[in-house]
């Protein structure tokens, strides 16, 4: 396995509650020596893919969705990237979900949120703009669904069930969502679009409340409460999906999710 680290069980799994499994986490209540699961995915490798329900290589298993156009690839930086690219017509975009091919195994996740159950997501990713305020972006967690997240015409977040980062359209800003049936909730973190890596995180504790941390940095400490987190079972995805007629690219350096059993 390409990510294998002292702790690791696995490439996917590792039971050591502080480093590497929680180093990330700026400062949140876990306790060191708890048994954890979860997975970080550096995109070491990728294949160049397109057409729906493809398996993306890496170090995870990842299905890939397209929206019309997109195409995935591995990008040419140190540590490996993973590049989506949406074609140049309205609509046009794509997605990939971690271990699910969403149009067979639908409903089925990993991740539980639930009294006591930390849990830490992390991103980091970076995108282009050419077209001005047209791009829209999602990286979280989700209800597995045969549905693209990202609606087209910039509208709401399309699978009900989620916890993630997003903008859309005209947004100008990122924003966190989250959304249980059918009452989702957005924050506006106040945070541009450029192009710049920036790392995107948040904090689960338990069942009671949602941090949000943007490049490590505390942006909204209850962003969610009960009544707007998932119970169904989550995956990690990624989007993206144009709002006019601009090729645009999201480039992930790694995305990672852990949470105490």
């Amino acid at each position: 396995m390409a990510n294998r680290q002292p702790g690791y069980i696995d490439g996917r799994r590792f039971r050591v509650g502080n480093v590497p499994t929680w180093g990330p986490v700026p400062d949140v209540l876990i306790p060191g020596t708890m048994e954890a699961y979860g997975f970080f995915e550096d995109f070491l490798s990728c294949e160049t893919l397109a057409g729906d329900g493809t398996t993306v290589t890496g170090e995870g298993v990842w299905q890939f969705k397209e929206a019309n156009d997109c195409t995935i690839a591995q990008g040419d930086e140190a540590g490996g990237v993973l590049t989506l690219v949406n074609g140049a017509l309205l609509n046009d975009g794509g997605q990939i979900m971690m271990g699910m091919d969403p149009a067979v195994h639908v409903s089925r996740g990993a991740f539980f949120l639930a009294a006591g159950k930390h849990l830490w997501f992390e991103a980091r990713l970076k995108s282009t703009n050419a077209g001005t305020d047209n791009i829209g972006i999602f990286a979280g967690l989700v209800e597995p669904e045969d549905t693209d997240i990202l609606a087209n015409g910039a509208g709401a977040i399309a699978i009900q069930d989620h916890l993630g980062f997003s903008i859309r359209g005209t947004q100008t800003t990122y924003r966190f969502n989250g959304g249980k049936a059918a009452a989702p909730v957005e924050n506006d973190l106040a945070i541009g679009l450029d192009t710049s890596y920036h790392t995107f995180g948040f904090y689960v504790n338990g069942y009671t409340s949602v941090a949000v941390y943007i490049d490590r940095a505390l942006i909204v400490a209850g962003a969610l409460t009960d009544t707007n987190m998932p119970v169904v079972g989550l995956v990690p995805i990624l989007a993206i999906k144009n709002n006019a007629a601009f090729a645009e690219t999201l480039t992930v350096d790694y995305i990672m999710c852990v949470q105490l059993r």
